[in-house]
């Protein structure tokens, strides 16, 4: 497992820390344990006044009733290599990740794993809007969305700015992605106003803590949060539970039937999100469309049921 780094780790300990064991390590950066319920990450790429907005928004949550139990960054410190990075100090929570896995094989998604999936966006809905939820870039190099207009209307205008961007890679794999992008932004212009609430926007199961099988607590805000339609979380969390998986589409239709039949969520509304995802992060994690995000994104803009409902 990686080690923490000299700089992050001088940080921590002039600051009156002792890191502990490394708990994890991945793309954002690296998780080690501070003892006393608290841990430390020392981020590889969010400057230290990003990290000041993630703490801003972290306390927004907690402030808006939020039910289940979400990070909290206590402190923010300097890596004072000569970067802007930083090394943030953490609640550490309990729980364990909803399902640890996210390789390619066979799941069967049961009964509780749905539930615990619906009560965290349940509890996600229910929390009160604050501007300071809609702090946080929706994506790398992207602003925050404008509080003052309809969420439909946003996420609108970043498909056209993220068409602009990676259009190119896109219709080497989807020809006609340009007439798929235009029926996505007329429908979403065309979606009223509808509720506001936080929107996580990356709930895959590793992000969801659970208790037993009930969920508990919720990690990693930051990847599309913003201010927005709680049906949006719903569309995604649906399509990226077993995002890989060869039963995919069948964990996304179970989970879609008790969108449906427990939260009254409309299947179109729910595609027509999913399409808009697919659009806005196609390129998130490779520039050259060379992953596996991406060759997911194009197949759910191929998809008949995605193009059905946006008019297609």
């Amino acid at each position: 497992m990686t080690s923490l780094d000299a700089a992050a780790t001088r940080a921590l300990l002039d600051a009156g820390y002792v890191p502990g064991a490394v708990l994890g390590s991945g793309m954002e950066g690296t998780v080690v344990d501070l003892g006393r319920d608290r841990v430390a990450k020392a981020w590889h790429g969010r400057a230290v006044a990003g990290l000041r907005r993630l703490q801003t928004f972290h306390r927004a949550l907690r402030a808006g009733g939020m039910a289940l139990a979400t990070p909290l960054v206590e402190d923010v410190l300097p890596v004072g290599d000569g970067s802007e990075r930083g090394v943030t100090v953490e609640a550490r929570l309990g729980g364990r990740p909803l399902r640890a896995d996210t390789g390619e094989g066979e799941h069967h998604v049961g009964d509780p794993e749905i539930a615990a999936v619906l009560d965290v966006l349940r509890a996600l809905a229910a929390v009160t809007p604050h501007p300071d939820l809609g702090v946080l870039p929706v994506l790398d190099g992207e602003p925050p969305f404008d509080a003052r207009d309809p969420f439909a209307a946003s996420l609108a205008g970043l498909v056209e700015r993220r068409l602009r961007a990676s259009g190119h890679v896109l219709r080497r794999r989807v020809p006609d992605v340009d007439r798929v992008a235009r029926a996505v932004v007329d429908r979403l212009h065309a979606m009223g106003p509808g509720t506001t609430t936080v929107v996580h926007g990356d709930l895959v199961p590793g992000n969801i803590l659970v208790t037993g099988d009930v969920a508990s607590g919720v990690l990693d805000f930051g990847f599309l949060t913003t201010l927005g339609d709680p049906r949006f979380d719903a569309a995604v969390a649906a399509s990226v539970h077993d995002m890989y998986g060869v039963r995919a589409r069948h964990t996304e239709a179970a989970i879609d039937a008790a969108l449906v039949s427990e939260l009254g969520h409309d299947p179109e509304v729910l595609h027509l999100y999913r399409a808009a995802y697919a659009l806005v992060t196609c390129t998130s994690y490779s520039a050259s469309g060379s992953d596996g995000h991406f060759a997911w994104c194009a197949r759910m803009l191929d998809r008949d049921d995605v193009r059905q409902a946006v008019g297609l």
